[in-house]
């Protein structure tokens, strides 16, 4: 008798040790909602996102510099030389010539000239071809509305009645340059300023000069025009 009364003790005991074991802590039943990782409400995946418009860009038909050593032609074509995109010199305009008195004489009060050679030879640099003339008048505006007025444009060269490109040639008769028929123009920034010339090279582009070339020191520019050359 007395050893059933001592089991049914122990019974009673290591049932109490064995709930409390296997019941959970208080804190735990409390905060274990916060550990639960909510559901999401937008599904993932199952819904594909509209994809972005294509929006075609064109290519641009003007450049913001030219390098020195670039040349371009009208058509935005780096590959093309000076004849291909100008045309080709027909003939050396002489002075006193109907051809000669049909070019422009190009006067403002904001473009410099170099005027650099003997009188009467130093106000060639003013003369151009009328379409020459017209495209430098477009690109005196895109200057101003670009630096303001605080620099300009100076034409070193237009007109060239002596010879004095294509410097290689000793033949005076021989010699080729679109300065002959004043459709070359050679233009620097006035003050001169190298850091400036890629710009004013492009700008002389966005004016309309068929052929651009950044020669380091100045930007030649030549026009397509008609020739002058058997005017009258």
């Amino acid at each position: 008798m007395h050893q059933l009364l001592l089991a049914v003790l122990w019974g009673g005991v290591f049932s109490i040790f064995i709930a409390a074991c296997t019941a959970q802590p208080k804190d735990v039943q409390d905060f274990a909602p916060l550990r639960t990782t909510k559901t999401p409400n937008v599904s993932v995946g199952t819904t594909a996102l509209p994809q972005p418009t294509q929006i075609q860009v064109p290519t641009p038909t003007l450049i913001y510099e030219l390098p020195a050593g670039q040349h371009i032609s009208h058509w935005r074509e780096f590959v093309n030389g000076e004849t291909a995109s100008a045309g080709p010199m027909v003939c050396q305009i002489k002075r006193n010539t109907c051809a000669f008195n049909n070019l422009a004489i190009y006067e403002s009060p904001t473009i410099f000239f170099g005027l650099g050679e003997e009188p009467p030879f130093d106000l060639e640099d003013k003369y151009m071809h009328p379409i020459a003339a017209e495209r430098l008048e477009i690109l005196e505006q895109l200057v101003w509305d670009e630096w303001g007025g605080t620099s300009s444009i100076m034409v070193t060269e237009a007109y060239d009645s002596q010879g004095s490109h294509d410097l290689t040639t000793t033949d005076h008769n021989a010699k080729y340059s679109l300065h002959f028929e004043g459709r070359s123009l050679d233009l620097i920034p006035w003050p001169p300023d190298l850091d400036k010339m890629a710009r004013l090279c492009a700008l002389s582009h966005e004016a309309g000069f068929d052929w651009v070339h950044n020669e380091g020191d100045h930007c030649h520019v030549s026009v397509v025009a008609d020739t002058l050359c058997g005017r009258c």
